[in-house]
């Protein structure tokens, strides 16, 4: 480790080895992805202990499941994890706490985020032999497994793991994201880079809302080593860096942008920025 990091970018540095290295698993683990993440807090984090809960609990459904059929398996996982564990959804007040993105905090505080909650499901069903997948719906984070002919159960973790039809889902879109029209095309899988990019992003946001640089940067950098091009998460950088007075690398993130967008829509205020950000250098020098 360089001996300049300081304990912040220790932390970054480590949980992007982690993140990548659960995402470079075959296949891909969810889990490992999800407590890499909550590393940037806890360099400390007991794996081990993590991996005890969830185990624990797949044991408990496995024991509830009263038949071998995918409702079964969902009514004994909502057994143990809603009705026996209490496993729920932040409050409004508590909504913003960057604890309910980290799934170690969601296991023992057992209060999160649509995403953490959906995790949580989503690895206790894995141990548990319940097929589940994680769906990226616009706004809140669901659940689904597949029935017979093409149809799906989906469920809502954040609340209590409720079942919901397409017309529920339907409803659901039009509370957190009336913008947007529904299309039973949104209920797909979504992969596990999928999953962790927009666990990143919303812990990013929490961190911005605060203005708290550091730490959002940490989460900018993770998001740019799962996608090393993103254009928008290049400027998000850029702007926290300039902010830091972090002038040089915020000019590398600028240009960059341009390199890769010579045709964007704010192509011209990239190039001022990038303008001032080199008078800006030029001054340190």
């Amino acid at each position: 480790m360089d001996e300049a990091d300081t304990p912040l970018q220790a932390r970054t540095r480590r949980a992007r080895q982690l993140l990548m290295r659960a995402l470079e698993t075959e296949p891909a683990r969810l889990d490992a992805a999800a407590l890499g993440i909550a590393a940037l807090e806890r360099p400390e984090l007991d794996f081990r202990r993590c991996e005890r809960s969830l185990v624990a609990l797949a044991d408990r459904v496995r024991a509830r499941r009263a038949g071998e059929g995918l409702l079964d398996g969902i009514q004994a996982l909502r057994g143990v994890l809603a009705d026996e564990e209490g496993y729920r959804g932040a409050a409004e007040a508590d909504y913003q706490n960057p604890e309910n993105s980290f799934l170690d905090q969601v296991l023992e505080r057992k209060v999160g985020l649509p995403i953490t909650l959906s995790v949580l499901y989503l690895e206790v069903a894995r141990r548990a032999k319940v097929t589940l997948f994680g769906v990226s719906f616009p706004g809140h984070f669901l659940v689904a497994g597949e029935l017979d002919g093409n149809r799906k159960l989906v469920l809502d973790p954040f609340h209590g793991g409720a079942l919901l039809t397409e017309t529920g889902c339907e409803d659901l879109l039009h509370r957190v994201a009336p913008q947007v029209k529904f299309s039973p095309s949104m209920l797909v899988a979504a992969s596990v880079r999928t999953i962790a990019y927009r666990m990143l992003n919303n812990l990013k946001r929490l961190y911005l809302d605060k203005g708290d640089g550091d730490r959002a940067l940490g989460v900018v950098d993770l998001m740019l080593a799962l996608a090393p091009d993103h254009p928008g998460e290049l400027r998000a950088r850029a702007a926290i860096l300039s902010a830091l007075g972090a002038y040089r690398a915020a000019l590398r993130d600028v240009e960059r942008c341009l390199e890769l967008s010579p045709d964007a829509p704010d192509h011209d205020s990239l190039r001022m920025t990038a303008k001032a950000l080199r008078h800006r250098v030029e001054l340190l020098n």
